[in-house]
């Protein structure tokens, strides 16, 4: 090769490696999911881009006492609520789409660096099925072990959508927080409900379900057995552990009713007991027939919290009607 192709070579290189370092220096500096927070453009962060990943850092950040886990139903608990309960530091781990093997690598990172004292796990019937629809998340199992590390940053920073995140950051009108302690905030709640009726966000929500109960929704051991670990490093950890189905609108129920798949909600329950006792809100009651309670047929408003935790917690002094939840001995 000629000496002058030779510099090209060398030079086309170099302008590449430029170029996307300054690529990742851009997406650091305006950091979109705000997981640095080393500058300040006024500009609203996205979390929901890198839900995972941001609880990660988040996480390592509160180093709380107290976890509450599970799904988006989770994700709507708010922290302060449980708190009176346990007086120390309680971050939500609840993520939005998450598997329970999303769940059990989050559990074991903290129980294995922090000094956690008390974990509430609110389960829900889809996250056992055997084939589940692809979350499309950005967990990654190898932040449990590098943490977020060099690699992990700049693997980010290229993976988040940028383009997205602009668009999102210039276009809303937001002016609090999404997010707190890792737990949706009633600012977010209240964007969601306002300006929706009761029937389109019931409609919205339904639908999905019937989705994906009918295409996804099938018994199996592969969730079952990340639920057991779960338990079982609780166990290991010596900490408090409570478990609790979560509640859903009643219209939920008729959807497994209508696409017989009754049996497999009964044998979930059963399995569940035979690992360890629960607290059960899933299932017809005063709460879950009364629209006003929901955010939609999935989703529990979050004021609701308390009477899950006053049935955890055995506290008389929350009124809680008498049909919602029934504690579930181990068998």
């Amino acid at each position: 090769m000629k000496k002058k192709y030779k510099i090209y070579l060398l030079l086309s290189i170099i302008f590449t490696l430029i170029l996307f370092a300054l690529g990742i220096g851009i997406r650091y500096i305006i950091d979109p999911v705000g997981l640095n927070n080393k500058f300040n453009f006024g500009l609203y962060k996205d979390i929901a881009l890198a839900y995972r990943t941001q609880k990660f850092v988040e996480l390592n950040e509160i180093k709380p006492n107290t976890l509450m886990i599970g799904g988006s139903r989770v994700h709507y608990l708010r922290p302060n609520d449980l708190k009176k309960y346990t007086n120390d530091k309680v971050y939500n781990l609840g993520l939005s789409y998450s598997t329970l093997e999303e769940q059990y690598y989050f559990l074991k990172y903290s129980l294995e660096n922090f000094e956690i004292k008390n974990v509430i796990i609110g389960i829900n019937l889809y996250t056992f099925s055997e084939t589940l629809e692809d979350n499309s998340s950005d967990f990654d199992r190898d932040i449990f072990t590098n943490k977020f590390n060099f690699y992990q940053q700049i693997k980010h920073y290229l993976e988040v959508p940028l383009y997205k995140y602009l668009k999102f950051a210039f276009t809303n009108n937001f002016t609090e927080p999404f997010y707190k302690d890792g737990a949706i905030t009633a600012y977010h709640q209240n964007v969601v409900l306002t300006g929706k009726s009761w029937e389109q966000r019931k409609n919205n929500s339904y639908n999905g379900y019937i989705e994906k109960y009918r295409d996804y929704l099938q018994w199996g051991e592969t969730n079952l057995e990340y639920f057991k670990k779960m338990v079982e490093l609780c166990k290991e950890y010596k900490v408090n552990l409570k478990v609790f189905t979560t509640a859903i609108h009643t219209s939920q129920l008729n959807i497994l009713k209508d696409l017989d798949k009754m049996d497999i909600y009964y044998k979930w329950k059963e399995e569940v007991a035979k690992i360890t006792p629960y607290w059960d809100f899933m299932y017809d009651n005063s709460i879950t027939r009364n629209d006003d309670n929901f955010v939609d047929t999935s989703h529990i408003k979050q004021e609701f919290g308390i009477l899950y935790f006053a049935r955890l917690f055995d506290d008389s002094s929350v009124e809680v009607p008498k049909d919602f939840g029934i504690y579930i001995e181990k068998r």
